[in-house]
């Protein structure tokens, strides 16, 4: 594959990211012209690192940048559905999908764990204050259960 057709599928990839140039300079660490001339086919030795950190950035195969695979996706068991979603939005809808993600957490049916701990014996009385505090915010599914 000659560098301008690897050129040619880092700006298609960029383009369905609805990544800048600029975006995709910063996570790669180098100069929005550095990811231009890779884009037009005008970097003379490609480097292998760059490209390998190009395709991290636009989260597709690397070997599909370079034409070792006709797949651009990455395998799924690399990059969660929820990340490739997460990839795809700006910083605004990145900030609301983490507040709506952290109250997911809070609902006991989808949270793994009860996030305060205390100890039951537990003779200081601030501390039997701050555990009654936490269990008075727990939110059972269903309180007619524990009644």
């Amino acid at each position: 594959m000659t560098n301008a057709e690897t050129g040619t599928r880092i700006k298609y990839a960029r383009g369905l990211r609805n990544a800048t140039l600029d975006e995709v300079a910063r996570k790669v660490g180098v100069t929005k012209s550095t990811i231009q001339r890779y884009e037009n086919g005008k970097i003379n030795a490609i480097k292998i690192p760059v490209v390998e950190s190009i395709a991290a950035a636009l989260q597709v195969n690397p070997a599909w940048l370079l034409g070792k695979s006709d797949d651009m996706e990455l395998p799924v068991q690399k990059l969660p559905g929820i990340m490739r979603y997460y990839s795809m939005l700006n910083e605004t809808g990145r900030q609301e999908a983490e507040k709506r993600v952290e109250e997911l957490t809070h609902i006991p049916r989808y949270a793994l764990c009860i996030r305060a701990a205390h100890n039951d014996y537990a003779a200081d009385p601030e501390e039997q204050e701050r555990m009654r505090e936490d269990l008075s915010t727990l939110q059972w599914p269903d309180s007619r259960i524990y009644d």
